[in-house]
């Protein structure tokens, strides 16, 4: 209902970001090169600096959204001053060091790096400063009395006070509105043509009449064909009218209402990933699968040798998986077991350690010496960065069952395949060793699906390298 302000209010931040990333970048380089000189060599003419100033624009405003720092709202307010404060240090971090690789491997030497570490700083400051700002103007926006909206609250009895409900819990849905509930009928049998145009008489008066931004329309009972004049009505008047979509009884993440052509679409998704969210992920999953794909090439000169004087078999371990929404592929591994491992497992299912739909046990006999050593340092996995090229697989997602597993699923386990299947995820980084009960595994993949962000992959990433090197 108040996307039209929220739209309003955050390309303003975005237009205030950019004017505070160009006044820090030429404010950095006059204090670099006039102020802080010494010990320092000189800096290159700044005509050098401008060609570099677009590209560092389009990479913070990129990260800013990437990092929700349009998200500014919570409930019927700004994020607090400390929110504004931590979702910024990524931002700059993550940016200096895309610049810096870059400069990098472009074998740029005329860019000082110091410079580029003085303008992180500067511009962390100076946004923080700015978006502080803009929060002290946010609120006494809202105390001015012209900027409150009329809105008309119209329907039946219960759809209404269920609307009010909400937004006693959900400040935001009537942002800077002050809500006049009229023309609720308690009747819940849906209203004859004559009530109906009687109804509609009176609340075209009361418009008329009074002073009405917005109108409401709360009807449990009434079909839009029913509201239509009044929608054209209001609609010949200039008036904004929303109509209440009853979704209570259905539980999904994220749902949007797009036009196609004459309908209206409503869609609901399982997880919450914008288009450009999909897009980073995607692009950092080819970046380090390319990285991971070319140490697999190093590392396949000694595993593989290893492997095949340490039993007879083939080097790979291929198996059949499900990957998302179920779509079949092909896991790659090195081999870890004996060739016979699958035709052994119905006999060591008494031994499973696991609850639910996963098989593992602790002293597996089909682990073989040298898949021991593969397992402990997990460098067995580093076959599956084939996957993730191929776009089989993500670098953080959730893990892929067989297809045996795959059939065993009740209907809540299939969430867990509403994103592409990871080489790492919250179950790898939250003591995989420790956690034996597969209903647990689902609710930590069901967690990382509704709360994915950027952020939270570099997180997992991290504590990943941190396990692997801890040798935990």
């Amino acid at each position: 209902m108040n996307q039209r302000r929220r739209s309003f209010l955050r390309y303003t931040l975005m237009i205030i970001d950019a004017v505070v990333i160009v006044f820090s970048y030429v404010l950095t380089y006059f204090l670099r090169d006039k102020v802080f000189t010494f010990g320092l060599d000189d800096l290159a003419p700044f005509p050098v600096y401008f060609n570099l100033m677009g590209t560092v624009l389009i990479v913070w405003m990129i990260l800013l959204r990437l990092f929700r720092n349009y998200d500014f709202l919570r409930g019927h307010r700004l994020v607090s001053a400390w929110r504004i404060c931590r979702n910024l240090i990524p931002v700059e971090l993550v940016g200096l060091g895309a610049l810096a690789m870059g400069l990098f491997f472009i074998r740029d030497s005329v860019v000082s790096r110091t410079f580029l570490m003085t303008f992180a700083g500067v511009n962390y400051l100076l946004m923080v400063a700015a978006k502080l700002l803009f929060r002290v103007y946010f609120y006494r926006l809202q105390k001015k009395e012209r900027y409150h909206r009329k809105v008309l609250l119209l329907g039946n009895k219960r759809a209404v006070e269920q609307f009010q409900a909400t937004a006693r819990t959900t400040p935001e849905l009537l942002l800077n509105a002050t809500v006049e509930p009229r023309f609720v009928f308690p009747a819940e049998r849906p209203l004859d043509d004559q009530e109906r145009q009687r109804f509609f008489g009176d609340v075209l008066d009361y418009v008329t009449q009074n002073v009405v931004d917005e109108v409401v329309l709360a009807y449990s009972d009434l079909k839009l064909q029913e509201l239509a004049p009044l929608i054209a009505d209001c609609h010949r008047m200039g008036l904004m009218v929303n109509i209440v979509l009853d979704f209570s009884g259905i539980d999904y993440t994220r749902s949007e209402v797009d036009t196609v052509g004459p309908f209206n679409i409503v869609s609901f998704q399982s997880y919450d990933f914008s288009p450009v969210q999909r897009f980073v992920k995607h692009t950092i999953d080819y970046a380090i699968g390319l990285v991971g794909f070319l140490a697999f090439l190093l590392i396949f000169l000694v595993v593989a040798p290893a492997i095949k004087l340490d039993s007879p078999g083939p080097i790979f371990f291929v198996q059949p998986r499900k990957g998302k929404n179920g779509r079949d592929f092909n896991l790659i591994k090195f081999r870890t077991m004996a060739v016979d491992a699958e035709a052994r497992k119905a006999e060591l299912m008494d031994q499973n350690e696991m609850q639910g739909h996963m098989f593992k046990i602790a002293r597996d006999p089909r682990i073989t010496r040298v898949g021991k050593i593969l397992r402990k340092t997990s460098l067995d996995e580093f076959p599956q960065f084939l996957n993730v090229l191929k776009g089989d697989m993500s670098i953080v997602g959730t893990r892929p069952p067989t297809a045996e597993e795959f059939r065993q699923y009740e209907k809540h386990h299939r969430r867990r395949l509403s994103v592409a299947p990871g080489i790492t995820g919250m179950w790898q980084v939250s003591g995989r060793n420790r956690i034996d009960d597969f209903e647990e595994i689902v609710k930590l993949d069901t967690w990382y699906i509704d709360h994915w962000s950027v952020w939270l992959d570099v997180k997992i990433i991290g504590k990943t390298l941190f396990v692997l090197l801890s040798g935990r």
